[in-house]
């Protein structure tokens, strides 16, 4: 199906939980193509610069945050931040119970297709406490109001670390027109073929889109594949 000038709607649920170490996990459920994506990570900025990189990468429909700030002092908390900046999508609360890090790490066990050794988790679930946490809440939550249900060893999941990818603040894929350009409320729809997203998008396919969308967002890093890419030129 070919998209239309940008709009089409994202298929990510997201669940979000932090910790008072500054820390945020997340798991991004993705219900167009039954795949689950991990992140966890050190918020580095008090203005939450790399959840805001996470949620504007992936532009869910819904986001699942636990009712209490857990934030550390001088953060304004995930729910909050959610509130101030991301009102198009639907906010869920859930009880904090639900952010259950041993019920995600069976979940992420007995629904993944791959081992979990694969995906780098096996030996490091309790490092990776707070984005298991996530998976249970938004599993959950996905089971009970879309009534999807995920038969074993049928879910692509993946970790997403930052080892072989860049990341671009928030401020800065703003500021460079990445993917909106600058005051297009105040120009009109038209403004967007100015950013460098609309510039290059000639996909015909919402995989293509999201492809193009990543590379610009969190581009590569890894030498040995740049290289071999540039041998294939």
């Amino acid at each position: 199906m070919e998209e239309e000038g940008g709009g089409e709607r994202s298929s990510f649920v997201i669940g979000l939980i932090e910790n008072r170490a500054k820390e945020v996990g997340v798991a991004a459920f993705d219900m167009r193509s039954a795949s689950l994506h991990l992140s966890q990570y050190i918020e580095t900025s008090s203005s939450y610069q790399n959840t805001k990189t996470l949620l504007h990468f992936y532009d869910p429909m819904v986001i699942i945050v636990p009712p209490n700030k857990l934030a550390a002092d001088g953060m304004v908390g995930v729910s909050e931040l959610v509130d101030r900046s991301y009102a198009a999508s639907k906010k869920v609360v859930m009880a904090r119970g639900c952010f259950d890090d041993t019920k995600g790490s069976v979940l992420v066990k007995s629904l993944a297709a791959k081992e979990p050794s694969a995906l780098g988790l096996d030996t490091y679930y309790k490092q990776y406490y707070l984005c298991l946490a996530a998976v249970s809440a938004t599993i959950k939550w996905i089971e009970a109001e879309k009534g999807v249900i995920v038969t074993n060893h049928s879910l692509l999941v993946t970790f997403n670390g930052s080892f072989d990818h860049m990341n671009i603040d928030a401020t800065s894929v703003q500021n460079l027109e990445i993917v909106e350009p600058l005051h297009s409320n105040l120009w009109g729809s038209s403004n967007k073929k100015r950013s460098l997203f609309h510039m290059l998008k000639t996909t015909r396919t919402i995989g293509g889109t999201r492809l193009l969308r990543a590379n610009l967002l969190q581009p590569l890093k890894d030498i040995e594949t740049l290289n071999a890419r540039l041998d294939c030129l």
